[in-house]
């Protein structure tokens, strides 16, 4: 049995797992929510519960399971899945200061095998500097020990670009991201861009360069994330956010996919991968030299 099936994965990506599993089998015997509840001796609101909210039971799973005809050695492995899903996941500590749909993205960044994003405004919190970090967090109106958990956080989640099985990041940088100021002078700034420079020789990162010369285009201002995930029992997500709000998809198959083809118009309108450090230089040669 697998490691993730020994419940070694996220319990965000298990849950979805299990979700999607108990989904996928009840349309593949051709039962409603309503038919299977009424199988199982159980109320539909119980059954739209387990399919769409918090973690079901462990043995609530292996009663569908068997009831979907299922085998016994497939039943005990997403047993497991469900089992490592309810256990508390490392990203709750930070549940006072992120919302729900970032914890949410956090918990299955490192079980992604991809992930792609646009980002237009700010350098992404993945490839930020200490420095350039905390002064961003300031600068959105957070404070003290605020600032001091919200980087703990950040750095917490850069230690997944030191591992081996680091996921494919793809990224694609607004000029906006590295043309501003940050803090008094041009210091942390021009660190920053010597950080980006650094992770482009990155074997798993790839960055792309998107200058303002690009010109208009829709979506412009809209920062987005899509991971991409090697198990297909994991749907791929699009988490989406902006300076009021922010958002995870999971289960709109079609959204998800229009916004994997916007970024695969967004590559086509950046620069290529090696021209990324030339590129970078040159704006922090103009602008803060």
């Amino acid at each position: 049995m697998s490691t993730d099936a020994e419940g070694g994965g996220p319990p965000e990506v298990n849950r979805r797992r299990v979700r999607n599993i108990l989904r996928d089998a009840r349309e593949s015997v051709g039962l409603t929510q309503k038919q299977a509840a009424d199988r199982v001796l159980w109320s539909l609101s119980k059954m739209i519960r387990i399919e769409t909210g918090a973690p079901p039971q462990p043995s609530d799973v292996r009663v569908l399971l068997k009831e979907y005809g299922f085998e016994d050695e497939r039943i005990s492995e997403v047993v497991e899945y469900a089992k490592a899903a309810r256990r508390p996941g490392e990203w709750e500590q930070y549940r006072d200061v992120y919302t729900s749909a970032a914890l949410n993205v956090f918990e299955n960044e490192r079980a992604a095998r991809l992930i792609q994003k646009y980002e237009p405004s700010v350098v992404p919190g993945l490839l930020q500097t200490e420095d350039y970090a905390r002064e961003l967090l300031a600068s959105l109106g957070n404070e003290g020990r605020r600032i001091e958990k919200l980087l703990m956080a950040r750095l917490q989640r850069q230690e997944m670009l030191e591992r081996i099985d680091c996921p494919k990041l793809d990224f694609i940088l607004g000029e906006a991201t590295i043309s501003r100021p940050v803090g008094r002078g041009s210091g942390i700034i021009k660190s920053q861009i010597e950080r980006l420079k650094v992770l482009a020789d990155h074997p798993n990162i790839t960055l792309r360069f998107l200058p303002f010369s690009a010109g208009l285009f829709r979506g412009m201002g809209d920062a987005f994330t899509v991971l991409e995930f090697r198990d297909p029992e994991v749907p791929d997500l699009v988490y989406l956010e902006s300076a009021d709000r922010d958002s995870v998809w999971r289960d709109e198959k079609n959204e998800i996919a229009r916004y994997a083809e916007r970024f695969g118009m967004l590559q086509e309108l950046a620069s290529p991968p090696e021209d990324f450090v030339s590129q970078i230089t040159a704006v922090a040669r103009n602008r803060f030299d």
